[in-house]
């Protein structure tokens, strides 16, 4: 049930017609694991294929997701290799696009449905445009792994839903373009998935990027999520008692769900699939990573 080897050629056709087209690059981040979405090899394939006269822009996307200090040192951390923008897209009416009342991460401007970090990046591109000294629009690519938020940062940007949005992985399927003004264009990426084996590993299946209904065996990523965020955030986030390993959790969760087979067994399956889509979703457990030379954590909501 993942792309298949043809699907994958017309995603990577797809990827390399952004990456020549566009003049600057923004590379879209999953503020909760920035790393685990990076994409080094596209990074290269952008610097490549301009012969380094193609800037990156990264965007760290959902930053309302994780606490401003933990931000604070991805913003830090990723400004070694490129500019980074902080955001959080929103889909309301402002009064200009991709406007936002301040710059700073204060918690109060997090708390709200505006767009946030929208200005920045605007100017930060316009400003390249200048530069430039460019007479036409600048081109802008979006690319990311499937459901970093790509689409809904355009959307922020241009203030209506130019694009289609969705947290189901590989819903932006080609090229789409936006112009936001005369001065730039913006076209979104379907989300990339550079991976050389067939099997997608618990990581991509952890950020979304494989849909879990299409999943062989859904309960090994639960296991890897009872490894990053330990046993007892997950008791609190799924009201179980204390589990021995990921058979005990799910069949404790299946029970309380009512997952239960037509032969009378109870559905670990079922249960795996649905922690997967809450995990996915941040519905009840919000995972967040630091930095290089700390640890990950987690915490329930």
């Amino acid at each position: 049930g993942e792309p298949g080897d043809g699907s994958r050629k017309a995603f990577m056709r797809e990827f390399r017609k952004v990456v020549e087209t566009a003049d600057v690059v923004l590379e879209v981040l999953d503020a909760r694991d920035p790393l685990g979405c990076r994409c080094y090899d596209a990074e290269k394939m952008v610097m490549s294929v301009g012969g380094g006269r193609k800037r990156i822009i990264m965007v760290l996307n959902k930053v309302d997701l994780v606490p401003k200090d933990v931000v604070e040192r991805w913003l830090e951390y990723l400004r070694n290799d490129f500019p980074t923008i902080p955001f959080r897209a929103s889909l309301q009416e402002q009064k200009e696009k991709g406007s936002s009342k301040s710059s700073s991460l204060g918690a109060d401007l997090l708390s709200r449905s505006e767009c946030f970090g929208g200005d920045k990046l605007i100017q930060l591109l316009k400003n390249y445009s200048r530069n430039n000294g460019m007479k036409t629009a600048l081109t802008v690519g979006v690319v990311g792994y499937p459901n970093v938020g790509k689409s809904s940062i355009i959307n922020s940007l241009k203030r209506s839903r130019a694009v289609a949005v969705g947290s189901t992985p590989g819903l932006t399927r080609s090229l789409q373009e936006v112009a936001l003004d005369k001065n730039l264009r913006l076209i979104d990426c379907p989300g990339i998935v550079f991976a050389s084996d067939t099997a997608p590993s618990a990581s991509l299946i952890l950020r979304n990027c494989i849909r879990v209904e299409q999943l062989s065996d859904p309960i090994a990523p639960v296991e890897t999520i009872i490894r990053r965020c330990g046993p007892h955030a997950l008791c609190a986030a799924f009201g179980t008692p204390l589990f021995d390993g990921a058979a005990e959790f799910l069949a404790v969760v299946a029970k309380k769900r009512g997952m239960i087979r037509k032969g009378g067994g109870i559905d670990v399956e079922a249960a795996a699939r649905a922690v997967l889509r809450e995990w996915n979703s941040g519905e009840r457990v919000a995972f967040y990573t630091l930095p290089p030379r700390a640890a990950g954590t987690a915490r329930v909501v």
